[in-house]
C-alpha cells in the first residue's frame, strides 16, 4: 500500500487560552504582567496532583519571591491499554478507545547518535507501545537525533510505530578506536583540556600496570597514544554531542507553533556534557532550557543504562573508566531533564512500566500566571525556582521562565503563501488529506489525486490553496473557495494533478470564516505499483450513505453512517505487451471485529489502455474497527500478486 495518509496537527483554539499558550504575556488591571510558568506537581507514586491553588505554589524569578496571581490545572485522560487485535499491519491508522478530554502533541525522539547498533531494542518495542496507547486524539510524531526515519507529527500510529521499531542506533563507541587503551569518555575529556596530572594516571594504568611512569616513560610512544586516542576521543564525542544539543533544540523549536500540550519524549543511552570541568556542566545545555520554555514544551528523558558487558570488551583495569563514563553521561541526560524541568527515568527490568509513568505524569500540568518585577522588557529571561508548600510532593519546572514578547497578528493571506512558498506550518485548523495515485492520459503520465477533508465545525467558507513542488524545485499552485456544506457533513475538496513519475512534495493551507489557518508540507511520491505482468494504481475509494451518493476517504475512516464501501483497481500493461485474457481480481475485506468478507472474483472491465475491477461492500452490519482491503490479482487462476489498504469503521 503506497496511499498516503497524513493528519495535520488538528488542534482548535478555544476561546480562552490558559496561561502558558498565549502568544504574550497577559497584563491584570493596573498594570500587572504575567509570566507565563508551567509547573508538573507529582505525588510519591509519580501521579499529579489536582486541586492545588495559587497560594498553594511558592515562585522565584532571579532569586525573589514572586506572587502567583492565576492558577489552572489541565488534565487529560490517561491512555487505555491497547490489545494485539487492535493493531493492524504497520503502516495503517489505528484507533485508539477512550480519547483524551483535550488533544496534546507528544514528539518521540529517539537519540541514535548515543545508542550503539547493538542495543537490545527493548526500549524500542515498549516506546512503540506507548504510542500505541495514547489517546487517540492525541497527535504523535517521531524522529531521531542523527534525522533518519522521522515521521511528522499525525494521528496515524502504526506508521509511527513502525518507524520506532525500524530505528537503529548510530552510535560507534570512541574508546574502541585502535589502540585498544582503555581511555574513558570522561578521562578523554579532561586530557584533552589540558590535565596533565589525569593524563599520567591514564598512562600509568593502561602503559605501565597502575605504576606511576617516569619522566621518560611520559614521552614514550604508548603514552603519546595514550595521548593521542584522548584527543581524537574528545573531538569525537564533542561532534556527537553537539549534534545531540543541536537535534534537541531543533525538534524544541519545530514544536513550538503548536498550541496545546506539547511533550517530548526523549530515548537516550546518555550525553557528555562539553567541558564540564570548566563550565559546571549546564551552560552548555542553557539554549535548550531556554527553548523548551519558549515553546512551552515539557520533557520526559528515559535512560537506560548500558553496562560493561554491552560495550567492546576491555582489560579489567578499564572497570573504574567504565564506571566513570556510565555515571557521567547518565548525569550529562539527567542534567538535560532537570533543566528542563522535565522528569528523569532511569529505565531498569521490564521498559513499559517507565514509560507508564511517562503517560501518568504528563496527564496533568499546572499553568500559572506569576506578577513580572516591574519594568521587566518583553522577552526578559529569569531563573525559575519554583516549590509547593505541601510537603511529600515532587515539584517539576523549567529553570528559566520567559516573559512573551508581543506578537503583531499575521494576515491570513500572508499565512497562506508562506504556506505555498516555504510550507510553514499552522495549526488553527484540522486537516485530513489522503493521496491516491493512477495512470494518467498517457502511459508516461501520472494522475496524482488529494483528497482533503475538514471538520464541518469549522466556520465556513473556506478558502483553500494547495502547491505541488515537482523534483526541480517548481511550484505548481491553485485556490477554491468552499462554502459550508449544508447538511452538516464535513467539507470535502478533491484536487486531480497529472504528474511525471518522481518524488513530490505536496502543501496545502486552508483557512476559515474566523481567520485560523491550519497547513501542512509532506512528501509524496509519484509512481505506479507492479504486480505480475501489470502496473497498478493504489486502490480507489470512497463510501456511501443511504442517499446512495459516494464520498472519498480521507484518512482511510469510514463514517458510522455510511451504508456501503465502493473499491476500484486499474491494471496497466506496456503499450507494445498485450494484456492477459484470463485475468481476474478477487476482493477480500479482512479486520479483527469481524470475519473476512469476500466478494466473488471480478473481470475486470477493458478500455484501451487499462483494465478496471469493482467491487462493492456492504457496511450497514459491519462492526467498528480496523480492516484491510485486498485486492488479489489472479491470471489463468494463478495468483500474481496483491495491492491493499487500510479502512476503519468509526463508532457511533
Amino acid at each position: 500500500m503506497r496511499r498516503l495518509a497524513i493528519a495535520l496537527l488538528g488542534f482548535l483554539l478555544s476561546g480562552a487560552a490558559v496561561l502558558g499558550q498565549t502568544s504574550q504575556a497577559p497584563v491584570f488591571k493596573g498594570g500587572v504582567t504575567l509570566v507565563p510558568v508551567d509547573v508538573t506537581v507529582l505525588d510519591h507514586d509519580g501521579k499529579p496532583v489536582p486541586g492545588l491553588t495559587a497560594d498553594d505554589f511558592e515562585v522565584k524569578l532571579d532569586g525573589h519571591v514572586r506572587p502567583v496571581r492565576a492558577s489552572a490545572y489541565e488534565e487529560t485522560a490517561m491512555p487505555v491499554a491497547s490489545t494485539a487485535a487492535s493493531t493492524p499491519a504497520p503502516g495503517r491508522e489505528i484507533t485508539n478507545a477512550s480519547p483524551a478530554a483535550e488533544p496534546r502533541l507528544f514528539v518521540v525522539l529517539l537519540d541514535d547518535l548515543f545508542i550503539a547498533p547493538q542495543r537490545d531494542k527493548g526500549m524500542f518495542q515498549s516506546a512503540s507501545k506507548f504510542v500505541a496507547d495514547l489517546p487517540a486524539t492525541d497527535v504523535v510524531g517521531f524522529t531521531t537525533s542523527s534525522g533518519v526515519g522521522t515521521v511528522n507529527p499525525t494521528r496515524n500510529r502504526v506508521a509511527v510505530e513502525a518507524a520506532i521499531r525500524r530505528a537503529v542506533g548510530q552510535f560507534m563507541d570512541p574508546r574502541d578506536l585502535p589502540p585498544p587503551l582503555a581511555v574513558g569518555l570522561d578521562e578523554a575529556q579532561e586530557i584533552a583540556a589540558g590535565d596533565q596530572a589525569l593524563l599520567k594516571r591514564v598512562v600509568g594504568r593502561d602503559c605501565f600496570n597502575g605504576a606511576t611512569p617516569t619522566v621518560a616513560q611520559m614521552t614514550g610512544s604508548c603514552a603519546e597514544d595514550v595521548e593521542r586516542k584522548a584527543r581524537q576521543m574528545d573531538f569525537l564525542v564533542q561532534d556527537t554531542t553537539d549534534r545531540q544539543i543541536l537535534s534537541l533544540l531543533g525538534v524544541i523549536n519545530a514544536m513550538r507553533p503548536a498550541p496545546g500540550g506539547k511533550y517530548l519524549v526523549l530515548l537516550s543511552d546518555g550525553l557528555v556534557v562539553p567541558n564540564r570541568s570548566k563550565s559546571g556542566g549546564a551552560v552548555a545545555l542553557e539554549p535548550i532550557a531556554r527553548a523548551a520554555s519558549a515553546a512551552g514544551v515539557q520533557l520526559s528523558v528515559l535512560f537506560a543504562d548500558p553496562d560493561a558487558t554491552s560495550i567492546t570488551a576491555r582489560d579489567h583495569t578499564a572497570a573504574e573508566a567504565l564506571r566513570d563514563d556510565g555515571l557521567a553521561v547518565m548525569q550529562g541526560i539527567q542534567t538535560v531533564a532537570d533543566m528542563t524541568g522535565g522528569n528523569f527515568y532511569r529505565v531498569m527490568g521490564q521498559p513499559d512500566r517507565f514509560f507508564g509513568f511517562v503517560a501518568q505524569a504528563t496527564s496533568g500540568v499546572y499553568h500559572l500566571g506569576v506578577e513580572a518585577p516591574p519594568n521587566s522588557p518583553p522577552g526578559h529571561d529569569f531563573t525559575l525556582a519554583a516549590r509547593v508548600k505541601q510537603p511529600g510532593l515532587a515539584v517539576h519546572a523549567n529553570r528559566v521562565a520567559i516573559l512573551p514578547a508581543p506578537t503583531k497578528p499575521v494576515p491570513v493571506e500572508d499565512q497562506l503563501q508562506a504556506v505555498l512558498l516555504k510550507g510553514v506550518p499552522n495549526y488553527g485548523v484540522p486537516v485530513s488529506v489522503a493521496t491516491v495515485v493512477r495512470r494518467g492520459d498517457t502511459p508516461a503520465e501520472l494522475e496524482l489525486g488529494a483528497n482533503v477533508e475538514v471538520p464541518a465545525n469549522v466556520p465556513g467558507p473556506l478558502t483553500v490553496v494547495f502547491g505541488l513542488v515537482d523534483p526541480a524545485g517548481k511550484l505548481r499552485s491553485g485556490r477554491k473557495v468552499i462554502e459550508a456544506p449544508p447538511d452538516g457533513q464535513a467539507y470535502r475538496i478533491t484536487v486531480s494533478l497529472p504528474v511525471s513519475p518522481g518524488n513530490y512534495r505536496l502543501r496545502l493551507g486552508v483557512a476559515d470564516a474566523a481567520g485560523q489557518v491550519g497547513s501542512l508540507d509532506a512528501a509524496v511520491t509519484a509512481q505506479l505499483g507492479h504486480v505480475g505482468p501489470f502496473l497498478t494504481s493504489d486502490v480507489l475509494t470512497s463510501w456511501s450513505g443511504v442517499d446512495g451518493q459516494p464520498q472519498f476517504l480521507a484518512l482511510e475512516e469510514v463514517p458510522a453512517t455510511a451504508a456501503s464501501l465502493r473499491a476500484f483497481l486499474e491494471l496497466y500493461t506496456a503499450p507494445d505487451v498485450p494484456a492477459p485474457t484470463d485475468v481476474q481480481v478477487q476482493w477480500t475485506l479482512t479486520g479483527s471485529a469481524a470475519p473476512p468478507a469476500a466478494g466473488p472474483s471480478v473481470t475486470p472491465t477493458r478500455t484501451a489502455d487499462r483494465l478496471t475491477a469493482g467491487e462493492q461492500f456492504p457496511l450497514d452490519h459491519l462492526a467498528p474497527g480496523t480492516y484491510e482491503l485486498r485486492a488479489t490479482v489472479l491470471v489463468a487462476g494463478h495468483s500474481v500478486g496483491a495491492v491493499s489498504t487500510t479502512i476503519r469503521k468509526a463508532e457511533k
